[in-house]
């Protein structure tokens, strides 16, 4: 069973680290710019989210 797991794991794995280094190959601005855009978002809010010191 973990055999089966690991080979759909690995199948599946490579198909999107494949699919993603197309993408990113053949990016045009305005998607580079929505990448961007997101990351900061993300950054932001798990900055927010975190701890504080008082």
């Amino acid at each position: 069973m973990i055999e089966t797991i690991r080979d759909t794991w690995q199948q599946y794995s490579t198909f999107y680290i494949n699919y993603l280094s197309k993408r990113w190959d053949n990016i045009s601005p305005m998607e580079y710019g929505i990448v961007l855009v997101s990351i900061a978002v993300i950054g932001w809010l798990l900055m927010k989210s975190g701890a504080r010191k008082a």
